[in-house]
């Protein structure tokens, strides 16, 4: 209940692009933010909320170390306490401009992050975008993605295809959730315990079918902030975007 309290607060904007508007809300429970791609969009972007520039996400990380914030693990949430600074990183997707953009800050900054990876689309591109216009944008490939554990980072299950998961059959929702599991863990010989709904989407089945597979966890595109109340299989998370460049901004930079 307090997650969708936390949501309807007008003090508390619906993404987040700085610390400030979120530190009362982080004191109540474990915040799991949700990034997409670290670099600038192109004109040929569709969706160029997801993008959050290189500089942009230094600062986002510099804010957090300066506050007093250090990054946990999705499995850690059970057990950590509201107003512990802890804070969970996620990537979705598996983008290469996250290694090449985000590896050294996060570094720098001293924080850990998992990346949700689509195994069959490992060095690929994105293709359940291009379907709907979107703009190609490369995969990070298994060499990298061994860099990025090497660098102490984790990686999780975005399911086989990047599939929306509740328009499938049982069987081959199954699939996609149990098969990409074992892939990824047959490919980087570590045991895969963190899941990803892709587009946020699940329902009870799907829900079931990923604690079958035996994931710890399972991330959802559901605003709030987690306790060691909150069901693992359901994780809260909170969205990631640059801020909106809306008119009554422009004017409030040109004329201060």
């Amino acid at each position: 209940m307090k997650a969708i309290e936390n949501r309807m607060s007008p003090k508390v904007p619906g993404k987040y692009h700085q610390l400030p508007p979120f530190l009362a809300l982080f004191a109540t429970g474990v915040p799991v933010l949700m990034y997409h791609k670290v670099g600038r969009p192109s004109l040929r972007v569709k969706t160029k909320g997801l993008y959050v520039s290189p500089s942009r996400f230094a600062k986002q990380l510099k804010e957090l170390k300066e506050a007093g914030f250090a990054t946990a693990s999705l499995g850690e949430i059970a057990t950590t306490s509201p107003g512990q600074k802890k804070i969970v990183l996620t990537f979705d997707d598996g983008y290469r401009n996250v290694f090449e953009n985000a590896t050294q800050p996060l570094a720098e900054h001293g924080f850990r992050a998992i990346q949700f990876l689509v195994p069959n689309l490992i060095g690929g591109r994105n293709d359940w975008d291009i379907q709907y216009g979107e703009k190609p944008e490369p995969l990070m490939d298994a060499v990298q993605i061994r860099e990025w554990l090497s660098a102490g980072h984790e990686i999780g299950s975005h399911s086989l295809s990047h599939a929306r998961l509740t328009r499938l059959s049982v069987r081959d929702a199954r699939e996609e959730i149990f098969a990409s599991k074992k892939k990824l863990e047959d490919l980087f010989g570590r045991a895969i315990e963190h899941f990803c709904y892709p587009f946020g989407d699940w329902n009870e089945p799907v829900r079931d079918l990923v604690m079958a597979a035996g994931y710890r966890t399972a991330v959802t595109t559901k605003f709030g902030v987690n306790t060691p109340e909150t069901p693992t299989s359901t994780l809260f998370r909170i969205t990631v975007r640059h801020p909106t460049r809306t008119l009554k901004i422009w004017k409030a930079r040109l004329f201060k």
